[in-house]
């Protein structure tokens, strides 16, 4: 029996704080699983949520590059790797695959922190050859999530980035639903929203020229069709709200870069 599926007429498992109901098999796993009834398993252990398992890991660099030609920043920093919120729409979660780990529940319960992130931030920051451009905090992973709570890394970042004067930027990448997510995203639908989750893939595949995913620079961000131009227009509609945008999309000021003053010390929580 499929973990969490429940047993015939019986209503699906949901985790209470969890996106994923299970952990399907992620695309580089050398080996297959398969859960299987055998009797041996209390009938209440599938429906206890798994806790959360936070590891500390020292990474060898923290500003990551890209080159995507249509992603508007090439630098950006992710302090966790993981999120513990669950989105179950979440476009990172096939990330978790090149650990040898499932995007379902195992991205939401087996987290990474970069331990030493604020030093090796100094660091970079301060070579000679760096050149400053927007970096953009958390393009794969949330920075707030409940453990910066009590790791503080995000904070720390935060602070390197504002004693240097370096321009700072978030995303804003229109649902998708990209390898192993279209099928963890259908499951979630069809578990909480069993009447609606026609209707829901109905209007991705809309935004999406009648597939589930579209993979193309230029248009796996946007989308196309009526409901992304309505989300456009209600983006657009809040930023003029909040007074943003005002002059147009005109790039964060560069130049005011200093690099930080010494090279900080590893807090070692």
């Amino acid at each position: 029996m499929k973990a969490g599926a429940g047993g015939a007429g019986a209503a699906p498992i949901v985790f209470k704080g969890r996106g994923a109901a299970d952990n399907p098999q992620g695309r580089f796993e050398r080996q297959q699983r398969e859960a299987v009834d055998d009797g041996w398993t209390h009938e209440d252990t599938d429906t206890c949520a798994p806790r959360t398992e936070v590891t500390l890991r020292q990474a060898r660099t923290i500003i990551s590059r890209n080159e995507s030609p249509d992603i508007p920043f090439s630098q950006s920093i992710n302090p966790y790797q993981g999120c513990e919120h669950g989105c179950i729409y979440c476009y990172a979660r096939p990330s978790h695959a090149y650990l040898g780990l499932s995007p379902g529940l195992d991205f939401e319960t087996k987290l990474f922190a970069k331990a030493n992130a604020v030093p090796l931030l100094r660091a970079e920051l301060s070579r000679p050859g760096y050149r400053c451009e927007v970096i953009s905090l958390g393009a794969n992973t949330d920075p707030y999530q409940p453990i910066e709570r009590s790791y503080k890394i995000t904070r720390g970042i935060l602070e390197v980035l504002s004693e240097c004067n370096h321009p700072l930027g978030i995303v804003n990448q229109i649902l998708r639903l990209p390898y192993e997510l279209k099928d963890l995203f259908k499951d979630w639908a069809e578990r909480h929203h069993p009447l609606k989750a026609a209707r829901i893939m109905s209007e991705i595949r809309q935004m999406r020229g009648g597939r589930e995913n579209d993979p193309r620079f230029g248009a796996r961000l946007s989308g196309e069709g009526v409901f992304a131009e309505l989300q456009e227009q209600r983006f657009r509609l809040a930023c003029e709200r909040h007074g943003l945008n005002r002059e147009g999309r005109a790039q964060l000021d560069a130049t005011r870069f200093r690099p930080p003053s010494g090279p900080g010390q590893l807090n070692l929580f």
